[in-house]
């Protein structure tokens, strides 16, 4: 990988590294299967601990290209009312009674752990997350979650080939700051039903400037916000057909968004598509091996001309769902 070492380039490359950052969360494929990673508002949504573990290799045939890994864990905390009426004590003989049982609200924490690594860049990634699950309507229920995060970005120089190895620029920063560092603070919405859900979430909120140096900064990075909806279709009594949509803004930059359709069988199979207006599209599949263990696998077509280049990206998750009362389902 040549990096120039005017520092016009030299900049745009860190920025590069930041933006990276910023997306790459959002670029996992399988987010579907951990919506964690994309919204920590969904913290707690099952009744056992979530653990979720990916690994993504981006753009196959190109050198030095994105691979990235994580770690995320989620869980409830105390005991939360779920009343159910074939589980309840209100006699069956007395239904309208079943309407003055009310859903207790709860809490729940999770964090994660994330390495990515492109050329001479690594990005190291850490979070933590509060939600507060609030119970507003029949079945309707909206969580909210603040939520704070660290992020390291490391320049290996051994994987650099530079142009002109005496450039002061360069060497200052090799010098003074090869690593750099942020603290961010986000927030997230989440709004779900049996049959629906609608949730927010944003990334870079605290929009700190980027710093090559103690001398030289480069402008604010841009805060990022995410819309995801969704609607559960129950074609029959095996099937379950869920289309979605995720939207992408950053100021200043070009509008994104990912339309998706997932198709579960029997809530132990699933396969879903996913066309990004990036120019790919995806494919999905994942399976539940046990009431524990779950499995998934994604891969991205890239349409546009990088796709002369690679012959796309890979992904795989593993899912534990530990202490697991509940049905198997994602």
């Amino acid at each position: 990988m040549k990096v120039s070492l005017r520092i016009t380039l030299i900049l745009l490359v860190l920025n590069s590294a930041f933006s990276v950052r910023s997306q790459q969360v959002y670029q996992f494929s399988q987010y579907l299967q951990n919506l964690y990673i994309l919204n920590t508002a969904t913290a707690g949504l099952h009744d056992y601990t979530e653990v979720n573990m990916s690994y993504r290799k981006q753009w196959i045939g190109i050198d030095n290209s994105p691979t990235t890994y994580y770690v995320s864990v989620n869980t409830p905390i105390g005991k939360r009312l779920d009343i159910k009426p074939e589980a309840s004590s209100v006699r069956i003989s007395s239904p309208q009674a079943y309407q003055t049982i009310q859903r207790e609200s709860f809490h729940a924490v999770g964090g994660y752990v994330a390495q990515d690594q492109f050329g001479p860049f690594g990005i190291t990634m850490a979070g933590l997350s509060y939600t507060f699950h609030l119970p507003v309507g029949d079945e309707l229920t909206i969580s909210f979650s603040p939520s704070t995060s660290y992020n390291s970005v490391n320049f290996d120089q051994n994987k650099a080939q530079v142009e002109f190895s005496g450039d002061p620029t360069y060497a200052g920063y090799i010098a003074n700051q090869a690593r750099t560092s942020q603290m961010d603070i986000n927030v997230a919405f989440w709004l779900y039903h049996p049959k629906f859900f609608l949730g927010y979430s944003s990334d870079q909120l605290v929009q700190d400037r980027l710093r090559l140096s103690n001398q030289v900064s480069f402008e604010e990075i841009k805060a990022h916000h995410n819309v995801i909806g969704g609607y559960h279709f129950r074609l029959s009594r095996d099937l379950t057909l869920t289309p979605s949509v995720l939207l992408r803004y950053v100021d200043q930059a070009p509008f994104s968004f990912d339309f998706n359709t997932r198709l579960d069988y029997q809530d132990r199979f699933w396969a879903g598509v996913s066309y990004r207006n990036s120019q790919s599209i995806v494919g999905m599949a994942g399976l539940h091996l046990s009431n524990t263990l779950r499995f998934g696998y994604a891969f991205d077509f890239t349409m546009s001309s990088v796709q002369l280049q690679n012959i796309g990206s890979h992904e795989v998750m593993i899912g534990l769902n530990l202490f697991n009362k509940e049905k198997a389902v994602f």
